[in-house]
């Protein structure tokens, strides 16, 4: 009786990961050293220790430009390091499930529970914009506004506000929580798929492992891209698991490309054919959970179909009209808006590929701290795509085996070609390649000889991505928390202002929109409100009396009576990034407090409120 490839495969890479163990005499159990048996667990353990009394030796009250990295005590990173170190030699020896899952949940608390753990209220100003969406929707109100891009994208505002309902949890708590949900969500569909992909269970949890030590991008906050992102790794599933096809060869056409379609799908699994029902099942289950995307997020869909497609064109996905139906979605969802985003915020904005993938500027002239977190995220993006573009030339051999994988985690570069979605998308191509990449780089790495070499470099790589991750996620804390007075200032100012009226802030920090009235108080959009810096175009200048001029004529523009808010938070946000001289925003708060046509509404220790009521008056 022969085996097909994928079998040969299976048997392969099972007699790989189960090398033999000496027997006791007299029993039929493994003989294994108790101290080789505990030294994984008791490393990971070791290490989660060390992150807490680490984590413990912050004073929240703090600031560093380094971020969180600049506060903790050296146990963080000796911790970090412990639990790298016991994950791979887990990965080496033993390769218990338990203890690698316990890897990659200590993993996920170091990045994402650190913050929460510290401080009260959610990290990041563009989180609250999203606050105030899901309170809208808790308060039992509809889409009614079509000028507001939530509204029309309101899948995941709707679902926490169900969520919120029938737990009775504040909408500040659930979201101050979401990155630890989110990124825990994801292991089980990037596990699941990476199973399908490749026979060697060791490269599932490295995938999974590595996904979340290279993560510094952040996008695991409550957004509808994070929402977005979950349902797209279970497109991806389905993808993999019921619409993969084994790659044939071409037929037809110039000989050149015959010939390097040969030699791409040299090596490729067989993939077992499945039934007519079965491709029919997979077909509604990817078109639902697209859906879902669709009405989710702006970008995201867009993302899924480029990898989708070119997966297609290589042959690797069957049927072919599958990607036609995921246009057909997204078309019939974007089309009765599609004059609403294109004049907000343009379509197919830019077609300079090397523009659009700059992400969003950043001046030099900010912080060392700044700089540093800058660069950091820049080099782990660049080595995370680097390792995974050499883990394919390295299977030159055989491409086959890893065509898919690469398909996935480079077509979404393609989305480059037309859109930059207001510098972001680099992020979303970062995000959205992240996992195959990751499986690249696994599976080769695992595949590498002379294990006593390979795997100490992988623990020293693991360690370095990680701590890069939590200085790309946390770097920036000194401006992206907020205390307790800044958010309760701002719930005083949605609860009490007068509707209508626009709000300015002075720098786009802030915990604003955070209340399901935020419509009345400014432009209904993803933007931020109008800010001094931006808008009013006055960066760079102190504050001084002598520019009370500059900012009566600003404030003059932007309706009757409006407010404007300076906080903490946007004082450290402006001297950051070096926007405006230091104490520019301080010398603003003195020069209004007593400056004519100006009032005082709201003061707490770290922001106040003010309403310009003209000097007029």
């Amino acid at each position: 009786m022969t085996r097909t490839l994928s079998e040969e495969v299976a048997v392969v890479d099972t007699v790989r990961e189960a090398p033999p163990r000496r027997l006791a005499v007299g029993t039929g159990a493994p003989q294994v050293p108790l101290l080789r048996r505990w030294s994984a667990p008791l490393l990971v353990l070791a290490g989660l220790a060390a992150w807490a009394v680490g984590l413990a030796q912050v004073d929240p009250a703090e600031r560093s430009d380094y971020g969180l990295l600049g506060l903790v005590g050296p146990l963080f990173f000796v911790g970090v390091a412990l639990l790298c170190a016991g994950f791979v030699v887990e990965l080496a020896d033993q390769r218990r499930s338990s203890v690698l899952a316990a890897g990659i949940v200590g993993l996920v608390l170091i990045l994402d529970a650190s913050v929460p753990i510290l401080y009260n209220t959610p990290e990041y100003a563009w989180t609250y914009k999203h606050i105030g969406v899901v309170e809208w929707f808790r308060e039992g109100q509809g889409v009614t506004d079509p000028r507001d891009i939530y509204q029309q994208w309101p899948a995941l505002f709707t679902a926490v506000a169900a969520l919120g309902h029938l737990t009775g949890v504040s909408t500040l708590t659930l979201a101050a929580w979401a990155p630890v949900f989110f990124s825990l969500l994801a292991c089980l569909p990037i596990f699941a798929i990476v199973r399908h992909l490749s026979g060697d269970r060791r490269v599932a949890f490295l995938t999974v492992f590595l996904f979340h030590a290279g993560l510094w991008v952040g996008t695991a906050y409550l957004s509808p891209q994070a929402f977005a992102f979950q349902l797209s790794l279970g497109c991806f599933l389905v993808v993999v698991a019921w619409l993969r096809r084994t790659p044939t060869q071409w037929r037809r056409g110039p000989r050149l490309l015959r010939r390097l379609k040969a030699w791409s799908v040299r090596g490729a699994e067989d993939v077992p054919r499945t039934t007519r029902w079965t491709r029919g099942a997979a077909l509604v289950a990817l078109y639902l959970l697209f859906l879902a995307i669709t009405i989710a997020h702006q970008l995201s869909p867009y993302m899924l179909v480029a990898a989708v497609a070119l997966a297609t064109v290589l042959g690797l996905v069957r049927p072919r009209w599958a990607v036609v139906g995921m246009l057909v979605i997204a078309g019939a969802y974007l089309a009765p808006r599609l004059e609403f985003i294109n004049s907000a915020y343009g379509l197919l904005d830019s077609l300079k590929f090397w523009e659009n993938a700059g992400g969003v500027v950043t001046t030099t002239t900010g912080t060392r701290g700044q700089q540093f977190t800058s660069q950091i995220s820049s080099m782990l993006a660049l080595a995370i795509w680097l390792l995974g573009a050499l883990a394919v030339v390295a299977s030159w051999r055989n491409p086959g085996r890893v065509l898919l994988a690469a398909a996935f985690a480079f077509a979404p570069f393609l989305i480059l070609v037309g859109q930059s979605y207001g510098g972001e998308a680099i992020y979303r191509v970062y995000l959205f390649s992240l996992p195959f990449t990751a499986f690249l780089i696994a599976q080769a790495a695992l595949r590498l000889r002379w294990r006593r070499l390979v795997m100490p470099v992988l623990a020293l790589f693991l360690t370095l991505a990680t701590l890069a991750s939590v200085q790309g996620l946390h770097g920036t804390l000194s401006w992206s928390t907020f205390s307790d007075e800044e958010v309760q200032a701002m719930q005083w100012f949605y609860a009490n202002a007068e509707e209508g009226r626009m709000l300015v802030v002075g720098a786009q920090n802030g915990p604003g929109r955070l209340a399901g009235n935020y419509n009345a108080f400014g432009i209904p959009s993803s933007g931020g409100d109008p800010d001094l810096i931006t808008y009013a175009g006055l960066g760079g200048r102190m504050f001084d009396a002598s520019q009370l001029a500059a900012v009566d004529d600003f404030m003059a523009t932007q309706g009757d009576r409006p407010y404007l808010v300076i906080s903490t938070g946007m004082i450290e946000y402006a001297r950051y990034y070096g926007l405006l001289p230091d104490g520019s925003l301080q010398a603003l708060e003195q020069t209004l407090a007593t400056a004519p046509g100006w009032t005082t509404v709201h003061r707490t220790a770290d922001a106040v409120i003010f309403q310009y009521v003209g000097t007029a008056q």
